[in-house]
């Protein structure tokens, strides 16, 4: 069965890689959705730590990269593709890497361009001290799962009672995750342009205190005083487990644990008010901070 396994996604890789766009090699869930996010990881066993280091990293979607478990997303998160134009990042993560074992993860949610296959073009390359140049890819030697708890269409869901933070460490068990396959055929194909009008997006520009608070017994309506593009950030404390909140229409479900924050992980709105609502027996006192984070276009 593990042989016919492995053929099975040998064939797919195969049958689904075809001429790519310049300076990128996809890979994809074999079984992707237009709703599902998905989790990507690989350990790579370095000789010695990297003088220089490097990843550049594409996207359909939106996306979140860690290095040895600390977040190395240059922005809120990073936008992979906008009105049909690739955002390539070069990122530069030469302190984050050490000698040996260095697990890279990467977090998926789908963009604005409903691209099912095309989720993670990623290149890891640099040198050591004695020059010695190194390069990895994203291939079919990864790693990936769907999140469960988490997705996004139009306006996202999260569970935080499922969500684990272990998946990105070298020490997780990698159960129940397969390998990814290539981009299939009829995916859109993306256009390259200069990337320095984009290089700043995404970026966190202020913090925005509420302007005005109207709450009841099933919620609330902040208001920020002036329209900004950004999300919300809840910061909420000793909730019960399940507890369900909607932020202008998107899902957040506590954990339960002391201290929680609740926001938009990958993607961002333009507005003035925030409208909260929340399951019976929470509490305004269960929030302890209100943030309004705005970030450059």
């Amino acid at each position: 069965m593990r042989y016919f396994t492995i053929l099975i996604f040998t064939t797919l890789w195969v049958l689904n890689s075809y001429a790519q766009e310049f300076g990128t090699h996809w890979v994809s869930y074999p079984f992707p959705n237009d709703s599902s996010e998905i989790l990507y990881r690989k350990i790579y066993h370095l000789d010695q730590k990297p003088l220089k280091a490097e990843i550049n990293i594409a996207s359909g979607g939106n996306t979140r990269l860690y290095i040895n478990e600390r977040n190395a997303t240059p922005s809120i998160f990073n936008e992979g593709a906008r009105d049909s134009i690739l955002l390539m990042q070069t990122i530069d993560i030469s302190r984050y890497l050490k000698k040996g074992e260095n697990i890279i993860a990467v977090w998926y949610a789908p963009g604005r361009i409903r691209n099912k296959s095309k989720q993670l073009s990623l290149e890891l390359h640099g040198w050591y001290t004695d020059s010695v140049p190194f390069y990895h890819k994203a291939d079919e030697t990864w790693w990936c799962k769907p999140l469960k708890g988490g997705s996004y269409n139009e306006k996202e869901h999260f569970d935080n009672r499922i969500y684990t933070t272990e998946w990105k460490s070298a020490e997780y068990q990698s159960s129940g995750w397969v390998h990814p396959t290539g981009a299939f055929k009829d995916s859109t194909n993306y256009i390259f342009v200069d990337q320095l009008p984009y290089l700043t997006q995404n970026k966190l520009q202020m913090v925005l205190e509420p302007y005005q608070e109207e709450f009841d017994h099933q919620g609330c309506r902040i208001d920020f005083g002036r329209p900004f593009r950004g999300t919300i950030r809840l910061t909420i404390r000793n909730a019960s487990k399940g507890t369900t909140l909607h932020i202008n229409g998107n899902q957040y479900v506590c954990s339960g644990e002391m201290d929680e924050q609740a926001y938009y992980r990958f993607h961002a709105e333009h507005q003035k008010d925030f409208v909260i609502t929340w399951d019976k027996g929470f509490r305004r006192s269960n929030i302890t901070n209100i943030e309004g984070l705005e970030i450059s276009e």
